[in-house]
């Protein structure tokens, strides 16, 4: 097994505060999880599996390889580093694709946010994260969504969030006292059919999914900015914002 050929990311960066076309693809990495997540993408690009499919795929993909003992090197590399270490990444336009250990710090919490077109799994590797996993049902507005809350529980490690276009697409999580370490797998561009228009850019939403309830139960998130996401959820535990 190769030892990582490129150096982690310089420093961990807020929620769509990069542009994704500025940043190189890695490519070089030298294990089979990243082999075997390149193949499954190629199926999915040649439409031999459907999105559903592909999710089933990267389950059992997942299950079979003994992460916990193949990834030890680069786990340690991100506990040490206290930052992303990049396995994989290929960057463009329409679609986009990357498998990296995504670090958590000790009670640092990554405010609400849905995506535009993604298919992805976060595995917890280490430690146990607090997560809220929600469904969009419809747009109520220009800025607003009505949502479904489908988990809200402490997941650890061989659990994971799992998100596509249609399923718990939007999400809210954070470390408890000890650091997380996930393994995050994602592919954006490759779903037909998108809640929001097709040609909107492939990053994430923060959304605020305190902001109102349905007379029906459901909620009312509000899209907004990184300023006000960070203002309102950075720093604050789940715990704080109870949803009944």
């Amino acid at each position: 097994m190769n030892a990582v050929s490129s150096k982690p990311e310089a420093a961990p960066v807020r929620i769509n505060t990069r542009l994704t076309d500025d940043i190189p693809d890695i490519t070089d990495i030298d294990h089979p999880l990243v082999h075997r997540s390149v193949e499954l993408i190629g199926r999915l690009r040649r439409r031999e599996l459907t999105p559903a499919q592909y999710q089933v795929a990267v389950k059992a993909m997942h299950d079979e390889l003994d992460l916990t003992n193949s990834l030890a090197p680069w786990i340690e590399q991100t506990l040490a580093a206290k930052q992303d270490v990049v396995l994989y990444r290929r960057t463009g336009k329409a679609h986009r694709e990357a498998i990296q250990l995504f670090y958590i710090d000790p009670n640092v919490f990554h405010p609400p946010h849905c995506h535009h077109n993604i298919l992805s799994t976060q595995l917890v590797l280490v430690g146990k994260a607090h997560v809220r996993e929600f469904d969009r049902i419809a747009r109520l507005s220009e800025d607003t969504l009505l949502m479904r809350l489908k988990r809200d529980a402490w997941i650890g490690p061989g659990e994971a969030l799992r998100t596509t276009e249609i399923d718990n697409n939007c999400h809210w999580f954070g470390a408890g006292d000890e650091p997380v370490v996930m393994l995050n797998f994602n592919a954006y561009g490759y779903q037909d059919w998108t809640f929001n228009p097709k040609d909107r850019p492939l990053r994430r939403n923060l959304i605020d999914p305190t902001y109102g309830r349905n007379p029906d139960g459901l909620l009312i998130g509000k899209e907004v900015s990184v300023e006000e996401a960070y203002s309102k959820f950075g720093g604050r535990p789940l715990s704080d914002f109870p949803i009944e």
